[in-house]
């Protein structure tokens, strides 16, 4: 409870209702902790710019809060807090516009979801559009992408089995806080998921999921991914959504064609429009690939060579140097100074992972993981 303790605070603020992202931020930018914040009277709260109107509703919400079963909730279903306070908060999320202050997660991120994609649809799926997120998956677990969705039925559902069935990494990005799963149907699935990936949500564990907390949620998916693949959209839709973020974010969309049909609540409308509206049209991962210049080298030797079934006995030294190795370049001086090990001997190292198959160089003395 130590750690949780010393996060009271960003935990607290996340139970008001009314504090947004984006208010949580403009507060952020005016205090000098969620302490302060939290201890902050009325009068003081409505001089901050862009704050003034919540001000009110701000502290009768605050004065509801039942923080301390929230914290035993929360180290009841064993849930890690990470704020953006913390170096393990990702990267690619921290740099999206109204980022999530704090998440609530199972299982641990690695610096290797760094390479992730987002794969996300409709609920209400076709067997051709369950199939096509299961394949895109699968294809792209297998050459060391993490993939990213919501949990939901349907696409998403899809997406992470093909994720899991490649053996690859998986995040599933919930709608509503940890002691509300939705749907209940994928329990299952979630701890299939938490075991081989991870999950999160920004939403405190007492949130019942909602018509605006799906919404709210995409902009995560797509933020923790280089680029989102929307399979089957309907003209109105969670995964339209989710794209416009990707778009807002700087992210890649690409879309997978469907059957067109004239009824709006199903069927590929919505991805056919963002095809009109410049998403980019794939058949199958390389596709893809072909939009991350940065990943072609990688890329080609995985395919050129696959990696191991089966990772064999490391020693000591090499297992040292495989845990810094990354599914994305890292310089020789990069792993001698991750290492604290000799140049001699991380040049040693780096062969005999390179013999095995789990490593390879690559131009500018860069070495990549391959499994």
């Amino acid at each position: 409870m130590e750690s949780l303790e010393s996060k009271r605070y960003w935990i607290g603020l996340t139970l008001i209702s009314n504090l947004s992202p984006r208010k949580f931020h403009i507060l952020l930018d005016n205090f000098s902790s969620p302490q302060e914040i939290w201890e902050t009277p009325l009068a003081r709260l409505k001089e901050i710019p862009g704050f003034a109107e919540s001000a009110h509703t701000f502290c009768m919400h605050r004065e509801k809060v039942r923080l301390e079963e929230t914290l035993k909730l929360i180290a009841d279903l064993g849930l890690r807090v990470i704020t953006l306070a913390d170096p393990e908060y990702p990267e690619s999320l921290r740099s999206i516009p109204d980022a999530p202050p704090v998440l609530y997660q199972r299982g641990d991120h690695l610096e290797r979801d760094r390479l992730a994609i987002a794969i996300v649809g409709t609920r209400q799926s076709t067997d051709y559009g369950r199939k096509m997120a299961r394949r895109f998956a699968q294809d792209l677990g297998k050459l060391g992408f993490t993939i990213v969705s919501g949990l939901a039925e349907g696409i998403d559902t899809a997406a992470h089995r093909g994720a899991l069935q490649a053996g690859a990494r998986t995040i599933a990005v919930l709608g509503s806080g940890f002691a509300h799963l939705y749907p209940q149907s994928n329990h299952k699935l979630l701890e299939e998921i938490v075991s081989c990936g991870y999950a999160l949500t920004e939403f405190a564990p007492g949130v019942v999921p909602e018509k605006w907390t799906f919404p709210q949620r995409n902009r995560i998916i797509s933020g923790l991914s280089r680029g989102v693949l929307v399979v089957e959209a309907p003209e109105r839709s969670g995964a339209r959504i989710t794209a416009r973020h990707a778009l807002e974010q700087g992210r890649e969309v690409f879309v997978v064609p469907g059957p067109v049909s004239s009824d709006p609540e199903r069927g590929n409308r919505g991805g056919h429009q963002l095809i009109q509206q410049g998403a980019k049209l794939v058949e199958d991962i390389d596709d893809i690939i072909a939009e991350f210049q940065d990943l072609q080298a990688m890329i080609k030797l995985r395919k050129e060579k696959p990696a191991p079934s089966q990772k064999p006995m490391l020693s000591p030294l090499e297992a040292k140097i495989f845990s810094v190795l990354e599914f994305e370049p890292t310089h020789f001086d990069e792993i001698v100074s991750k290492t604290g090990l000799s140049v001699g001997e991380v040049s040693e190292g780096l062969l005999t992972l390179s013999l095995q198959g789990l490593a390879q160089e690559i131009e500018g003395k860069r070495y990549l993981r391959l499994t």
